[in-house]
């Protein structure tokens, strides 16, 4: 069976902002000391597991320019555009149907293109085992990354630890998928040992998805079926349309993850982050002298903990502040502490009605 890799690229990154944009945003952008933008990086992680020509990137419309630039050796029919953005069930239902399309039935990869890895090799190997164990036991498989702290912005993924895998000690049968926790109970999931962070991967027979989300998310099924039926025909852009406009904006982790069972979890070897709010930056990027994380100019007086990410031509002065968040970027300057990192989204929405600075 083919394999081919799905990198889902149509997010907002708004808890990069103000440096993630509406025309530009995080899977686009080089973060942190990194030269290569995220998606680039992506692409290349993939290129390792499959051939270029099948590598799929699925995003929105007004990123197709975007994408071609970064990417100008992908091609170009490669690059699927959804209409709108309704969720990752939709986005990867779509997927589907256009390689069940394509190619027929292959094994997918469905990765997201925003995230940071290190140690590729092991990359490289994890989502190797992935595919084996889709195919030989047709079902999904999902990655699991080791909890290193209680983190509320993530999903988990509860395994059943005594089930390993054809007798392996980094794949078990999953138990069920828990969406965002409060801190105590984190707490507990990161130091019990039967708890993953959901890393938003997933491996699969494209035959068993449709099937699953026929099962479970019918509504959405019938809308995919009805694009999948038009692929190549004269109308099958407003079908599109018009199906993506019908289906629910639903995750996949609610929409089938929740639901299905059987499902396999391959513990990753790999280093991940997310790279969701500027918090984690201080977790890819090595301090300064200070102990701050700079990218730019600074000058700093008993400072230590903060992020900052300020232009090439601007200089920061730093005076007795601790565990701040600044950023400038384009029209707009960012000041939080970085405990409300995770809440940046909550001030896009304030500023909703100006769209310059979005």
């Amino acid at each position: 069976m083919e394999r081919v890799a799905v990198i889902m690229a149509g997010g907002r990154g708004e808890r990069l902002w103000p440096k993630s944009r509406k025309d530009c945003p995080k899977q686009f952008l080089s973060v942190g000391r990194d030269n290569k933008s995220l998606i680039v990086q992506t692409v290349e992680r993939m290129q390792k597991l499959t051939d270029l020509r099948r590598i799929f990137i699925v995003t929105g419309k007004d990123y197709y320019e975007l994408t071609r630039s970064q990417l100008p050796e992908l091609p170009a029919e490669n690059i699927i555009c959804e209409p709108m953005g309704k969720n990752t069930t939709a986005c990867i239902g779509y997927a589907c149907e256009i390689i069940k399309k394509r190619i027929g039935d292959a094994v997918m990869m469905v990765v997201p293109s925003d995230h940071l890895i290190r140690r590729i090799k092991a990359f490289t190997s994890d989502l190797r085992k992935c595919c084996t164990l889709a195919e030989r036991h047709n079902t999904i498989v999902t990655v699991g990354i080791t909890p290193t702290k209680p983190e509320t912005g993530f999903g988990y993924i509860k395994i059943h630890r005594e089930k390993p895998i054809e007798n392996t000690t980094l794949s078990w049968k999953m138990a069920k998928f828990v969406e965002k926790p409060d801190l105590k109970t984190a707490t507990r999931y990161a130091s019990s040992g039967k708890y993953f962070w959901n890393a938003g991967m997933f491996v699969f027979p494209v035959s068993y998805m449709l099937r699953c989300i026929k099962r479970f998310c019918p509504h959405n099924s019938q809308c995919l079926t009805t694009i999948g039926k038009s692929i190549g025909k004269k109308n099958e852009e407003l079908i599109t349309y018009q199906n993506f406009e019908k289906m629910e904006s639903i995750s996949i982790d609610y929409a089938v993850m929740e639901h299905v069972r059987g499902s396999i979890t391959v513990q990753s070897t790999f280093e991940w982050n997310d790279v969701g709010t500027w918090a984690a930056i201080s977790e890819i990027q090595k301090p300064d002298s200070n102990g701050n994380f700079v990218n730019g100019a600074a000058v700093s007086f008993e400072s230590s903990g903060n992020i900052v990410e300020i232009p090439e031509d601007r200089l920061i002065a730093l005076l007795g502040v601790k565990d701040l968040v600044i950023v400038e970027s384009g029209n707009a300057i960012l000041v939080c502490h970085r405990d409300y990192a995770q809440r940046i989204k909550e001030a896009t929405r304030q500023i909703s009605d100006s769209p310059e600075y979005l």
